[in-house]
């Protein structure tokens, strides 16, 4: 039987929020600094912001250095601005080159122009853009620092195809010889309904995503080869998902604080091999970190898998998931289990 140990979740979560590692965990549409205290307590430790007034974002970056997150925002009127100066010791985790290159048609040439000019303004500090699938018919891998991939698929495309524009990406970038590229995934936290779709009928299709895949999303990203996650967007119909969506927000909350923790074990942890066999279509990785063992088992299909049977032995303590016992033998669709095992 799996045995939860509550006292060990206490320490998870005093960990999650108080510490965090270099896995960046982040939001994207912080429009006001009074939220950035609201996003570091649901558990992210980045922001993103598309404002690009100078004064708004050397405030947003005062705030964000003050609560210890770490920000993504447009360079360009900074460069140009009585900031500039400052900017260079904003707690920026990279600039943000463009939204979607791929989408908007912009050529390879002018994005590396970008990034140049950024570089030459902000020695020392990185560049990142992201783009709208992990195959692009323009070749921008070798271009800026850091790459994002945003790839929303609630509800019209299986949860899935995140992960797998994800590894697409990441494939990419190694045929670039850019195997040591961070990679990022942008997981959906936003309702289709309220963008223009691009349908014959007008009709608009969409929903919120579930907590349960949400989660799932996250988790997909990094067995694909992402090294950080941001999500989005902070706002739904102009409002701050607090105030909008509450019951979503602490859905949101929930998933992010224990993202937070099993982060550091992503980015610091020592992979190892797994304590026992794991059938495809299943996925398992297998880590140590800080003294302790963790296995993270993943059902990325829309299809019941069976439980490996070691997980039932007695040195297996499930931190995260849905609660299960000897009676269960399949996995659901899309569940995501992690445990702490000695041996």
């Amino acid at each position: 039987m799996f045995r939860s140990n509550l006292i060990s979740l206490a320490v998870l979560f005093f960990l999650t929020v108080f510490s965090y590692s270099d896995f960046p965990v982040g939001i994207y549409g912080v429009e006001n600094t009074a939220d950035v205290a609201v996003i570091k307590k649901a558990g992210f430790n980045s922001i993103q912001t598309y404002k690009q007034d100078p004064e708004f974002i050397n405030n947003l970056a005062a705030e964000a250095k003050k609560f210890d997150v770490k920000l993504l925002a447009y360079p360009y009127k900074i460069i140009d601005s009585t900031y500039k100066k400052d900017a260079g010791n904003y707690p920026v985790s990279a600039w943000y080159l463009y939204d979607e290159p791929d989408v908007w048609g912009v050529s390879r040439e002018k994005l590396k122009a970008l990034d140049v000019k950024v570089k030459e303004s902000f020695p020392g500090q990185r560049t990142v853009f992201v783009i709208g699938q992990g195959v692009t018919k323009v070749p921008y891998y070798d271009t800026a620092d850091v790459l994002m991939v945003d790839w929303y698929p609630v509800p019209h495309l299986p949860l899935e195809s995140f992960g797998q524009n994800i590894s697409y990406a990441r494939q990419n970038l190694d045929k670039e010889d850019r195997k040591n590229t961070p990679l990022w995934g942008v997981v959906q936290l936003f309702d289709w309904k309220e963008y223009k779709q691009y349908r014959s009928d007008d009709k608009r299709i969409g929903r919120f995503p579930y907590k349960d895949e949400i989660r799932f999303m996250s988790y997909d990203a990094v067995f694909n080869g992402a090294s950080g996650l941001f999500y989005f967007t902070y706002t739904s119909c102009g409002v701050p998902l607090p105030e909008s969506r509450p019951d979503d927000w602490k859905n949101i909350s929930d998933v992010i604080h224990e993202i937070s923790f099993v982060s550091k074990i992503f980015d610091k942890g020592l992979r190892i091999k797994n304590p026992g066999e794991v059938k495809m279509p299943l996925k398992a990785m297998s880590f140590e970190y800080e003294g302790k063992k963790y296995i993270f088992v993943i059902n990325p299909t829309s299809k019941y898998l069976e439980i490996p049977g070691f997980l039932f032995n007695k040195n297996f303590n499930m931190i995260y998931g849905s609660s299960l016992d000897v009676n269960d033998i399949v996995f659901k669709p899309y569940n995501v289990f992690v445990f702490r095992y000695d041996k």
